[in-house]
């Protein structure tokens, strides 16, 4: 499991635009920062859902952890 600070440098490191949140394509790079792997916007997006996390409007830092929290408890990491 990644730490709270592996995850906030790779949020931080896929906010591309400097506006604290992460589209779902942000979200795919800092995962890919996160954990060195590639996965798809489907992935991501199937996540999202099951967290309840609005994919129409761009995701906050406490929704990328349940996320990431999420694809490392169904082994997607």
């Amino acid at each position: 499991m990644k730490s709270e600070d592996e995850i906030k440098k790779a949020f931080q490191g896929g906010d591309d635009d400097g506006d604290d949140t992460l589209s779902v394509s942000e979200a795919v790079n800092a995962v890919e920062k996160l954990t060195g792997r590639s996965l798809d916007t489907s992935t991501i997006e199937s996540a999202c859902k099951s967290c309840d996390v609005d994919t129409s409007k761009e995701m906050d830092y406490d929704e990328f952890v349940s996320v990431v929290r999420h694809l490392e408890n169904n082994n997607e990491l």
